[in-house]
């Protein structure tokens, strides 16, 4: 691989084996059969803020063709982070494996479901593989942003439009992930136990500290009794968290996406701005469960501040009929959920929804800043933990989401 860097700063951040890998059989399928590859030059695909987990690189490409004309493509490559705290905790929960189980095994298998129903779709950008294996955790896909795929806005929120999208999507998604499992069998314990093992307790307990939040929570305006309800609860979320996440083999269970937030989905519009396509990345937290983890999260989390409450039954039935058509579509042999058993489930995960506001949500709104890091997240003490909970906009939908919250009985989860 002949690689240019712009820069010694952000060659530092390279994997140590980037120069060592080849791309002839990605961009064979991307092209076809070519002549050469000319150069290959990585640029820092996220900037600093953005992004907590994993390393992002775009490779710039230069092909030659077969009639000596040239090409330029490019892929994201997905690597593990040079930090070693980041490293070894993504190690430890082996995200990459699980994603790379996503890409080139399971999502084809979604996709051939609706290919053999004569409903062509796509879930995620294509995978591909490097030609040798090097022994390195990597995803490499394509590069949606050479098909003009954009996210929207975080911290203005998904409007009813791209909502509603999203929502279509992500019910067929659930949907193929039902059938799947009849056709199948059930998806492997990394899914239907995934990171919610007693084994990782003390990384749940980190990762979701209460602490800071609870700070602020105190300092609100009428919040006192929802603080007095939630005041002592790193005593027993954890607890709880394994519990609620412990799927029911009676209930309808589908694999959710797990990080389902606006950074996590790409729209491609249309020259009149209206949405042609939607698709989902990032796939390493992926949990086999009941749907309402993923509509929590996704709905409050990345809708638009007057949709959250509002709108929150309407695009739950939207998403249901979504469903139904999908379940109906792939021929789903069991029966049928209720659209009365899907809002059942939503008030028993009121913990999920709590999770999201008080530890997703205030990221999401976060504005850009370098302190934003996984350290940074775990540690109570951090600029980047006063910023997320003093941030006036998070507030402000918080005034609005929390009551809500409580009055639906949500926060009663103790």
């Amino acid at each position: 691989m002949s690689a240019a860097t712009n820069g010694e700063s952000e060659a530092e951040n390279f994997p140590s084996w980037l120069p060592n890998i080849t791309l002839e059989n990605a961009v064979r399928a991307q092209l076809g059969d070519f002549e050469r590859i000319i150069s290959v030059t990585p640029k820092s695909g996220s900037s600093e803020g953005e992004n907590y987990s994993s390393l992002f690189l775009r490779l710039l490409l230069e092909v030659e063709l077969l009639d000596h004309s040239t090409k330029d493509i490019s892929f994201v490559l997905k690597a593990q982070h040079n930090n070693e705290v980041m490293a070894a905790i993504m190690g430890k929960l082996k995200l990459f494996d699980k994603e790379e189980q996503m890409y080139h095994t399971i999502l084809p298998k979604f996709e051939k479901l609706y290919e053999n129903a004569g409903k062509p779709i796509q879930f995620a950008p294509k995978a591909f593989k490097v030609d040798r294996d090097l022994g390195v955790d990597y995803i490499l896909l394509e590069d949606l942003h050479r098909k003009n795929f954009r996210n929207e806005n975080r911290l203005t929120g998904l409007d009813l439009e791209h909502m509603l999208a999203v929502l279509e999507k992500l019910a067929a998604f659930h949907a193929a992930s039902a059938c799947y499992v009849e056709h199948y069998g059930l998806f492997g314990e990394e899914f239907t136990v995934g990171v919610f093992s007693e084994n990782n307790r003390q990384l749940l307990q980190e990762f979701n500290a209460s602490g800071a939040f609870l700070t602020q929570l105190k300092k609100w305006k009428n919040a006192e009794k929802i603080y007095e309800k939630l005041a002592d609860s790193d005593d027993y979320l954890v607890d709880r968290l394994l519990q609620d996440q412990q799927y029911n083999a009676r209930e309808f269970n589908v694999l959710n996406h797990g990080d389902c937030w606006s950074n996590n989905i790409m729209f491609q519009h249309d020259a009149f701005g209206k949405i042609k396509e939607t698709l989902f990345v990032d796939f390493q937290v992926g949990k086999y469960g009941s749907p309402a983890n993923d509509l929590y999260y996704l709905i409050l989390s990345s809708a638009a501040l007057e949709l959250k409450t509002n709108k929150f039954d309407y695009l739950i039935r939207y998403y249901f009929d979504n469903l139904i058509s999908n379940l109906k579509l792939l021929e789903y042999h069991r029966p049928l959920p209720k659209l009365k058993n899907l809002h059942a489930a939503l008030f028993r995960n009121g913990l999920a929804a709590y999770m999201v506001v008080s530890k997703v949500l205030p990221v999401v709104m976060l504005d850009k800043t370098n302190n934003a890091n996984l350290e940074s997240y775990i540690n109570d003490e951090s600029k980047m933990k006063a910023a997320m909970f003093t941030n006036h906009k998070y507030v402000r939908v918080m005034t609005e989401v929390l009551p809500w919250l409580d009055n639906r009985g949500l926060l009663d989860w103790k």
